[in-house]
């Protein structure tokens, strides 16, 4: 028969044990939740960044449009006021009109190019983010582990020093160091 204070040295180590794995499984998870969070995070920053690409683009495409749409409507009113559209101060006003328009249109290649860049940076620390989560999963997983395994020990330590039976210095039960095995 187990003395009282065998049985409860041993179901405080067993209770530490759990307490350690639980705690692991824990961690573990919640490292790889976050971790699967910021892949998560990373295809919707790389998704954007292809969208504000194509969005820009039609939108380049669309000043371009506007600009051909206003060079002629000027080139029609000169005419239509009497001025010779081919020469003079007419063509320079045109040639002043699609210069605008063309930096308006590399403005906005300029600012989309600037967001995509951006958004696949964010996507690239995103990854590095999970990558970091992954590993911090291990290692909370090792941590507790280790910090479990001191736990039973200093237990195992205190229950011996203090005399409680089963727990190395008094032969019987458990494993006994002074007798080489167990101590039955």
């Amino acid at each position: 028969m187990c003395s009282p204070a065998l049985a409860v040295g041993v179901a405080s180590i067993v209770a530490t044990v759990a307490s350690t794995a639980m705690s692991a499984y824990s961690q573990s998870k919640s490292a790889d939740y976050q971790a699967q969070v910021a892949t998560n995070n990373q295809i919707t920053a790389n998704q954007n960044a292809r969208i504000a690409l194509q969005q820009g683009q039609v939108q380049e495409q669309t000043q371009d449009i506007k600009t051909g749409e206003m060079i002629g409507a000027v080139k029609a009113n000169e005419a239509a006021s009497g001025v010779n559209p081919n020469t003079g101060s007419a063509v320079d006003v045109r040639s002043s009109a699609a210069e605008t328009g063309e930096m308006d249109a590399l403005t906005i290649r300029y600012n989309s190019n600037l967001q995509a860049r951006n958004l696949q940076y964010q996507g690239a620390q995103y990854g590095a983010e999970a990558q970091m989560y992954g590993a911090e999963g291990n290692w909370a997983v090792a941590n507790s582990i280790l910090g479990g395994a001191s736990s039973v020990s200093n237990k195992w330590l205190m229950y011996n020093q203090t005399g409680v039976p089963g727990f190395g210095n008094s032969g019987t039960g458990m494993l006994n160091p002074n007798s080489g095995g167990w101590g039955y």
